[in-house]
């Protein structure tokens, strides 16, 4: 698959890439269901470190399969590797049924489960890094952005009547159904044949990215804006219920917002540099999570959900963006593409594992306004030196 560098080839790659964007609404509807496992996790007892370490197994599993998956999309080519992935989640899901206590059963549900996605993201995310103009990157992120945010607002407040009307076995057959239908889409010749099977030429190293200092940078600045990320997603459920309020409405107001604006103003995110779009982010991202102790007042719930949605549209978006751009060659894409997303992998781990266990040693409270703190140095890191391709005019 060759790299598209002018926006004459739009008509060679739109097409792909709506796609990627209905596979990825559906694939994110699957994980989405799966943030009120949580909800689950506490029926049955479990305390909110343990909460942490099976959420966090799901993301672990990502996170160690990912290299492995850069090398196999150089090797196979990404339509295989997305067909792959999408058959694993399809079954993990069927496999949370019956899974009453945390044991070993569990354990090995939600690594499967990070495998598969991990498989997904890494073909689909080198995809769109492939087929777009780096110049219109920022615009094809936000893009995807708001389509996985759609599903992640929608989602899960579905997911919700699901277990109000049918208990927790129904949240776990509409996750399956969700991906089965994107695999039906995917093995049908009509959508998917702007997907080729071809590998990269050459083998694909990891040394020569990760010896760049602006890719280490970057890939910091992405692990904390992940980490606060994680935090609300895995434990904002339980911060609403502590307080009185609907388990998924902060999530659904902030993201709508996001979604929003990745609409409506990804294509700035080009126009004005990626850089500048993520310092602003990185503020609006940290005040947002560091109010939303106060949240039972209206007041500051709007403005917490108002800023952390703001936050959130963009860094994502723009960070991926940016991690493309570190690639000197077109083969290098598969290798800084698996960085990149094991990266916002490892964030869903500390998100999980080291928020559940500080919950649990102090309060959720204390934990929301130092996730927060901590976005504040992200902001730091983009004033240091981190190759972008030229803004579009």
């Amino acid at each position: 698959m060759s790299s598209i560098s002018s926006d004459n080839s739009r008509r060679a790659w739109i097409g792909p890439f709506v796609f990627l964007n209905i596979l990825m609404f559906l694939v994110f509807s699957n994980i989405a269901f799966f943030y009120l496992y949580p909800l689950y996790l506490q029926a049955i007892g479990s305390s909110k470190t343990t909460i942490g370490w099976v959420m966090g197994l799901m993301p672990i599993s990502t996170v160690v399969s990912r290299p492995f998956m850069g090398k196999l999309v150089a090797r196979r080519g990404e339509q295989r590797v997305i067909l792959l992935g999408l058959i694993i989640i399809f079954f993990s899901s069927l496999g949370y049924h019956g899974l009453q206590r945390v044991a070993w059963p569990m354990m090995l549900v939600r690594i499967t489960h990070g495998i598969g996605f991990s498989a997904f993201i890494s073909a689909s995310y080198t995809a769109v890094a492939q087929w777009v103009p780096p110049n219109r990157r920022g615009q094809a992120y936000s893009y995807i952005g708001a389509t996985i945010l759609a599903a992640v607002a929608l989602i899960p407040l579905a997911g919700e009547q699901l277990i109000k009307g049918f208990g927790y076995p129904a949240l776990f057959n509409g996750a399956a159904a969700v991906v089965f239908l994107a695999g039906v889409l995917a093995f049908t010749t009509a959508t998917s044949r702007g997907i080729t099977s071809r590998g990269y030429q050459g083998s694909l190293h990891y040394g020569p990215l990760l010896r760049r200092r602006s890719v280490c940078i970057l890939l910091a600045a992405i692990l904390l804006f992940v980490q606060g990320h994680a935090t609300v997603l895995n434990f904002i459920a339980l911060q609403a219920v502590g307080l009185g309020l609907q388990p998924g409405y902060y999530f659904a107001v902030a993201a709508s917002l996001a979604f929003i604006l990745r609409l409506v103003a990804g294509s700035f995110i080009d126009r004005y540099g990626k850089k500048r779009f993520m310092k602003s982010s990185y503020l609006f991202f940290g005040i947002g999570i560091c109010s939303i102790p106060y949240i039972s007042y209206p007041a500051a719930f709007y403005i917490s959900t108002l800023l952390y949605g703001a936050g959130l549209a963009f860094l994502f978006p723009a960070a991926i963006a940016l991690a493309a751009d570190q690639a000197e060659k077109p083969e290098e894409l598969p290798g800084m593409m698996s960085l990149a997303t094991a990266v916002l992998d490892l964030g869903f781990i500390s998100g999980s594992l080291i928020s559940g266990w500080f919950a649990d040693l102090f309060s959720l409270d204390i934990l929301f306004i130092s996730v927060g703190a901590l976005s504040f140095v992200g902001f730091l890191l983009m004033f240091t030196s981190i190759p972008e391709a030229s803004p579009r005019n």
